[in-house]
């Protein structure tokens, strides 16, 4: 399993991942205002922001956020990516990645994710959700080796909460989860009449 420290990338360039810290902040700032707009509409689900908004979005220096970076191995001052969870006080944590445009497709994703699944699981974390939109195919194929299940429907019709086990097979119900629970193999992205009604009987429905 990945831990921090040197990696050599698919297309042979040399990456270093390590934690972040709150001395990270402006370089993480850095990275997220260096996207392209395509990629910055796909971390954050919007447009680009202020740079107060930005410099907001970079803070690690939170009790519930683990940060992880990865820089050239020759420019260890300038992030090619970021990758934290945010404790969300259920017993998941929500995931988000940020990878340079340039750096993107080169495996650095893997890198970074299964540096978090092995801090979650440390942890104690069995679960890891994340946001995303539909047409977001890169992250949908980053998340596929660890089985992910669809956590919550997507209403809107762009997004999706997927969930992925830090510790292999399905992930399973929260603790919260108190009520009956059904799994559809096969579904869609969007509740059908018959997963609605389930849901309507107070199922949780995955």
């Amino acid at each position: 399993m990945a831990s921090s420290g040197e990696y050599r990338l698919k297309d042979g360039r040399a990456v270093v991942l390590r934690t972040a810290g709150p001395e990270d902040t402006s370089a993480i700032a850095r990275l997220f205002a260096e996207l392209s707009r395509e990629s910055f509409r796909s971390r954050f689900q919007a447009g680009q922001p202020s740079p107060a908004v930005v410099e907001r979005f970079a803070r690690v220096d939170l009790p519930r956020v683990v940060s992880v970076v990865a820089a050239a191995a020759g420019d260890p001052g300038r992030l090619a990516a970021e990758a934290r969870y945010v404790l969300m006080g259920d017993g998941t944590a929500e995931l988000a990645f940020t990878v340079l445009d340039s750096y993107q497709g080169a495996g650095l994703g893997r890198l970074l994710l299964n540096v978090l699944v092995e801090r979650a699981r440390e942890s104690g974390l069995k679960r890891l959700r994340a946001v995303i939109s539909l047409a977001n195919a890169p992250m949908l194929h980053l998340l596929a080796p660890y089985g992910w299940v669809l956590a919550e429907p997507a209403d809107d019709y762009s997004t999706a909460c997927l969930e992925i086990s830090t510790i292999g097979g399905m992930p399973g119900w929260p603790a919260t989860s108190a009520g009956r629970r059904v799994v559809v193999e096969q579904r869609g992205w969007f509740g059908n009449e018959r997963v609605e009604a389930l849901r309507s009987a107070g199922y949780d429905v995955r």
